[in-house]
């Protein structure tokens, strides 16, 4: 069977389903705090540890998301942790773009990896190391993030196939 673009199509636009774990107290007060200051009712708050670093991820309904962009600055001030504010969108197309905003994304690359069972997305970059580096973070910390936030909390839809999501800078 000969793997075609449409196939690529196909998984980039699949609807996504995002399950995240019980809340803890820890991010119940981040839930009203996010709402006091904004005024905005999160779709979903998603901390994810690494090494030593929290990422929080705050996924707000789209028409409410340039909103509460406004306030990013002031919350990072006030909570010292890593916050995105994140545009929900259930396809995983829109999703990487969101994830990723800000950057020139020059192309994205999906590989199957029929050992491990996974769909290796790769998001290619130009060669210009500043947006690489901002992609992928600090020591790599963000993309670990995003990977962990897709094996644990992000699935598609119809089936239950893990996704893997790869940083590349290219010429």
């Amino acid at each position: 069977m000969f793997y075609t673009i449409l196939d690529d199509i196909l998984i980039l636009y699949q609807l996504l389903t995002i399950k995240p774990s019980k809340y803890t107290n820890y991010e119940l007060n981040l839930y009203k705090y996010f709402y006091d200051k904004t005024k905005i009712i999160p779709s979903y708050i998603i901390i994810i540890k690494i090494e030593d670093d929290e990422f929080i991820f705050l996924f707000v309904k789209q028409d409410k998301y340039f909103e509460a962009r406004t306030y990013l600055n002031s919350l990072r001030h006030r909570i010292v942790k890593k916050i995105s504010i994140i545009r929900f969108d259930n396809i995983l197309l829109n999703l990487l773009f969101n994830l990723f905003p800000d950057l020139c994304i020059h192309d994205i690359k999906i590989a199957i990896n029929n050992i491990k069972g996974k769909y290796e997305i790769s998001i290619c970059f130009l060669k210009d190391l500043n947006t690489y580096h901002i992609a992928v973070g600090r020591r790599g910390k963000y993309i670990k993030a995003v990977n962990v936030l897709f094996d644990k909390h992000i699935n598609f839809y119809t089936d239950n196939i893990p996704l893997t999501i790869k940083c590349k800078a290219v010429d």
